[in-house]
């Protein structure tokens, strides 16, 4: 079976704080049981999460996972300007790096955000101090994507390493399979399968939630969604743990940093050289 980045998106889904914190207890046993199959993977973690809960960062770097930065309010770029997007991102790579005495090179916007309209996100990311992102769906979405983008890793124009969401193709629909509510409902077998058909070029992460995995999390509706939607992110979450224990016991699992970063210099990617943003404008 190819590699698989284990990645993992630490947020808070609360609607607001009159329920109760989850998250915490649940990266905590997400940190166990990588711990005991000996992975190492990648945390992105949003701003304001990192601030409430900085030994939470603190622990998770310890162990040796990688520290990456999920923005600080886990808003969507496209509802963000460019300096209110600098500033944040500016604090937010500061933070975590002063709490995880670690360099924060990795970044992941929410919900697949980097599209068409936001591209001017790139050359801040490169600016700052960034050296990869992992924010393109590359292809069409209900929510965020960015048809026409490349399934394989490529740089942007100044630099800036882009690994794109794996996808999975499902009656002509392109779904990232390996992460999130689609991940939760698709038989392991069929991942399988999936994984079986990866162009050799092709990065694989996974990317999960505190959600995905918390079975006592009290129902409610999210913000901005449809009642239905609501309940489908909220049930089928009791063998999240199990599917990726499962996946990653015969698969090999990295993080972002090395040794996969090793990989990049090696000559095992075929990377895409210097994209510019005007291929999608």
């Amino acid at each position: 079976m190819p590699e698989i980045i284990f990645s993992c998106d630490v947020e808070d889904p609360r609607p607001d704080e009159s329920y109760p914190k989850r998250y915490p207890e649940i990266i905590e046993g997400l940190l166990t049981r990588l711990e005991v199959l000996d992975i190492k993977g990648t945390f992105f973690f949003v701003g304001k999460v990192a601030k409430a809960d900085p030994e939470l960062v603190k622990k998770t770097a310890a162990l040796g996972h990688e520290i990456g930065f999920h923005s600080m309010y886990h808003k969507p770029l496209t509802t963000q300007s460019t300096t209110e997007f600098e500033e944040e991102t500016r604090a937010g790579k500061q933070l975590l790096e002063d709490i995880s005495a670690t360099q924060v090179v990795g970044y992941r916007a929410p919900i697949f955000s980097l599209t068409r309209q936001s591209l001017w996100a790139v050359d801040i990311l490169k600016e700052l101090g960034f050296e990869y992102s992992s924010s393109v769906l590359p292809a069409g979405s209900p929510l965020f994507g960015l048809p026409g983008a490349p399934f394989t890793p490529f740089r942007w124009h100044n630099g800036l390493l882009e690994l794109p969401a794996p996808l999975a193709s499902i009656g002509g629909a392109k779904i990232p399979y390996l992460g999130g509510v689609y991940f939760r409902y698709l038989p392991n077998r069929l991942i399988r399968f999936f994984l079986g058909k990866t162009p050799q070029n092709q990065c694989l992460w996974t990317y999960c939630h505190p959600h995905d995995f918390d079975t006592k999390q009290p129902f409610y509706r999210m913000k901005e969604t449809a009642l239905w939607i609501s309940w489908l992110l909220w049930l089928n979450r009791k063998r999240t743990f199990s599917k990726y224990e499962d996946l990653l016991k015969t698969s090999p699992a990295i993080s972002f940093a090395p040794p996969f970063s090793e990989q990049l210099h090696s000559g095992k990617f075929d990377l895409i050289p210097c994209l510019p943003v005007t291929s999608f404008t």
